[in-house]
């Protein structure tokens, strides 16, 4: 007998390898089953996350595209605040002083805007009357 012949296999040996490598495989298709189940629920979870969040952020007002604009007008005032401050006192009333007289202008301007609309608008009923009473006669 020679060393290196293998003894013939028994079908009960070729059973228990088939069945051996059957569960093996059953193993691993669970094993990626699981895997793969995992993997879209944390891609589902983490979707519905940002989506929540961008949702709640654009609902409560706090839109990024609107608000662009805010961010650098605030920036740009930031930087003037921070140049201002080296400015002496006289200067800073002087702003002060220009701004003030500039909301006045603005106020006198839609004031002036105002009585000018209700003189039109009175001037109207006054024709209108007269025109009414020249029917008459």
């Amino acid at each position: 007998m020679d060393p290196n012949e293998q003894p013939p296999t028994r079908p009960s040996d070729r059973l228990d390898a088939r069945s051996l490598a059957r569960s093996k495989r059953e193993a691993m298709r669970r094993r990626a089953r699981r895997i793969r189940r995992s993997v879209a629920t944390a891609a589902a979870a983490l979707f519905t996350a940002a989506f929540l969040a961008v949702y709640v952020q654009l609902a409560s007002g706090h839109d990024p595209a609107l608000s662009s604009s805010s961010t650098r007008s605030t920036l740009s005032a930031s930087v003037q605040a921070a140049g201002s401050t080296t400015k002496s006192a006289a200067a800073k009333a002087a702003a002060a002083k220009k701004a003030t007289a500039a909301k006045k202008a603005v106020a006198a301007k839609s004031t002036a805007a105002t009585e000018s609309e209700s003189s039109t608008a009175s001037s109207g009923e006054t024709s209108s009357a007269t025109a009414v009473t020249t029917s008459q006669s």
